[in-house]
């Protein structure tokens, strides 16, 4: 026994009539998703193919329409049309024409509507999951009738469906059932379909305990034969499956019936009620009548709507991973690229293989199908041998990565870079016609030159940012190289100072004067290493300390001299907080500076600091800043600590010391909150952790 070949899923026909209502409705350019999906469930083929390309997930229900709706909203026109297109174009090697095909589309819509129809009738929680369960309960026929060889014979000689079911299983070691609940699972319906429909043509008196669900799609599957053999019998199992009346069952038939062919009508299709009986024609396919459409324009059209689906830099790989589904039936390739100057070629980056980049192949390995392909400037084909890893490591390698025992190589070139497209493909597998090898050269040269520009402006982009960061260390090392002397200067006449004065206050005022000098110093020294602006340091501050010290050395400059009262309540016993003295210190002078700014002479800035405040969950020390100033209008409150925000409209204000005093605050897990009102004041609330206790 053998089972069937797996083969690309875009090589199995769908109805062209679908197609071309297809490319209709999306050529007017007014239909919305879900009327472009009500043209799409009407093909299971179709549904199956986009179904495959992002399977549903586990807590996606299955409504078809629903599901194919969502799918089409993230897909680009040009690549529907072209996907429309790829199903118009005669396919001289299909072996399934277009009466069967129409045959088969007509007896899975029938099953469908009659499952949900019956779901409905006995009240079955869930009837979408009927309708999934008939539109792809016969999806595996059609795959047998395209690609075993025998397989047309086969139904030739067979007219009832059991019978048929024993055949395959003792010729291909599973039925046509079987291979459609395979398929439904890979698109990622629930298990409980994959059952119904494996089981949809076992005998009826083994149902009796199975799921409900078996039962429906079971007696659906009755009542379509019963459609065409007019047989007592089938509509007798179909009526003990689900425990209906006859008389209604026949009610529920008729109106089906008519709901069938009034969509066929849609499509042109007059279809006759013993069409959705069997699910295969046994008749020839000699009188097809669907409407032509010229194989060169069809083509042209094809490349130009699959060059215009791939004209986004930003998402040029997944949209490749896209039609590479959609339109060639393929799992995504990976790339091989030879950039310039270059003479290997080199695995790109790729999330789902990240050791490709290591691979390297010499572009004139003359082992390596990848590098033939690269060389010759056409499609080649590895095929895994008996004994691995064959002639060349790499190919073997990469196609066990891709989980595949064949791999499909197609070259690619533009002005950036060059290279390969390497998709798997199973060795047993027919590369295609002429049309399958000029879309993917279409497609591939369409998704690696945007691939490439993307890569280069990413490239340029990174080169100038590199650029503009060495310009600025530059200028920044330059600026703290000149600062520096007169800092020096300053503090040396600190020192002279210092040594002529016994005066012990003002000895401490220029011993905090001389720190601050120290303090800016290493701001400067820091932003010439373009290492950021928070201070470094232990993360422990006595923060009664640093307030009296602040006082002491601003206190006149900032306050006094402008009339303000400046009022400190603090106790020496407070907790150190969770912060560098120099972080703090520039949190509270930018503050103070603002503060200085905005209240008018007479003003009074008070200053407090208590602890045993609890904020985001854990034990906090809390720093508050009252002025009496003019206060702020709610809008300016709400973007206080944006970039280029302003606490005043006094000229010369740069608008970054509030952003830089709440990056400092949060950096060191602290919070910071203004309350502010016009006329009656500001507020700053300052909450930091506590520091650990040693």
């Amino acid at each position: 026994m053998r089972r069937p070949v797996a083969v690309p899923t875009l090589r199995l026909p769908c109805l062209r009539e679908t197609a071309t209502a297809l490319l209709r409705a999306l050529s007017v350019g007014s239909a919305s998703a879900q009327d472009i999906a009500r043209i799409i469930v009407l093909d299971p083929v179709l549904v199956f193919e986009l179904l495959l390309t992002d399977p549903l997930g586990d807590t996606e229900a299955a409504c078809i329409l629903d599901a194919v709706t969502r799918r089409l909203e993230g897909i680009d026109s040009g690549l529907l049309q072209a996907w429309a297109l790829r199903h118009i174009i005669q396919q001289p090697r299909l072996r399934v024409g277009g009466r069967s095909h129409r045959h088969y589309i007509l007896h899975s819509q029938f099953v469908a509507e009659l499952a949900e129809h019956l779901a409905h009738e006995t009240g079955y929680p869930d009837p979408e999951q009927a309708y999934a369960t008939g539109l792809f309960h016969d999806l595996g026929l059609l795959w047998l009738a395209e690609y075993a060889d025998d397989y047309p014979q086969l139904l030739a000689d067979t007219t009832e469906e059991r019978n048929l079911t024993h055949t395959e299983w003792d010729r291909y070691g599973q039925d046509h059932a079987d291979l459609s609940a395979d398929l439904a699972a890979r698109c990622g319906l629930p298990a409980g379909i994959a059952d119904a429909i494996a089981l949809h043509h076992a005998d009826p008196q083994a149902l009796g305990t199975a799921h409900p669900l078996v039962r429906l799609a079971a007696a659906a599957e009755e009542l379509a034969s019963y459609r065409g053999n007019q047989s007592a019998a089938s509509l007798e199992t179909a009526s003990q499956l689900i425990q209906l009346e006859g008389s209604i069952i026949v009610s529920l038939l008729a109106d089906t019936t008519r709901s069938v062919q009034a969509k066929a009508r849609t499509l042109g299709i007059q279809a006759d009620p013993t069409m959705m009986a069997l699910p295969w024609n046994t008749s020839t396919d000699d009188d097809d009548t669907s409407e032509l459409i010229d194989n060169g324009i069809a083509r042209a059209a094809l490349s130009a709507f699959s060059r215009s689906a791939l004209i986004d830099a930003p998402t040029a790989w997944q949209d490749f991973n896209l039609a590479s589904r959609l339109l060639l039936g393929m799992d995504a390739p990976v790339l091989f690229v030879k950039a310039i100057g270059n003479d290997s070629l080199t695995g790109a980056a790729n999330p789902a293989h990240p050791g490709l980049t290591q691979i390297h192949i010499a572009a004139d390995d003359a082992h390596s199908v990848i590098a033939e392909a690269y060389r010759d400037k056409v499609e080649t084909r590895f095929q895994s041998g008996q004994r691995p890893p064959g002639r060349c490591a790499a190919d073997w390698q990469l196609a066990r990565w891709l989980d595949s025992d064949g791999l499909l190589c197609v070259p690619w070139n533009n002005h950036h870079e060059s290279g390969v497209a390497v998709f798997p493909c199973p060795s047993a597998e027919d590369p295609g016609l002429e049309v399958e090898q000029d879309l993917r050269k279409t497609l591939t040269l369409a998704a690696t030159s945007r691939i490439s520009e993307r890569s280069a402006d990413q490239r340029t982009r990174h080169e100038l940012e590199e650029s503009i960061a060495r310009r600025y260390v530059d200028h920044a090392r330059r600026i703290a190289h000149e600062a520096s002397n007169p800092l020096t200067v300053i503090k040396t006449y600190l020192g002279i100072i210092d040594e002529k004065i016994h005066d012990a206050t003002l000895k401490e005022q220029l011993n905090l004067l001389s720190d601050e000098l120290d303090r800016v110093g290493t701001l400067i020294r820091k932003a010439s290493d373009f290492s950021g602006i928070t201070p470094t340091g232990p993360a422990h501050s006595g923060v009664s300390e640093i307030l009296h010290d602040l006082r002491a050395l601003y206190g006149e400059a900032l306050f006094a001299r402008r009339g303000i009262q400046f009022e400190l309540r603090t106790s020496p016993s407070l907790p150190p907080a969770a912060i560098t003295p120099d972080a703090l210190k520039q949190i509270l002078l930018n503050l103070f500076k603002n503060a200085a700014e905005a209240i008018p002479e007479g003003g009074k800035l008070t200053v407090s600091a208590v602890a045993g405040i609890n904020a985001n969950g854990s034990p906090c020390l809390e720093i508050r800043i009252v002025d009496n100033g003019p206060g702020l209008a709610p809008e300016r409150v709400q973007s206080l600590f944006a970039s280029g925000a302003k606490s005043s409209d006094k000229p010369g204000g740069s608008g970054v010391g509030l952003p830089v005093v709440r990056e400092l605050v949060t950096a060191n897990g602290g919070t910071i909150l203004c309350r502010s009102q016009l006329g009656s004041g500001t507020v700053f609330q300052i909450f930091m952790p506590l520091a650990a206790t040693p």
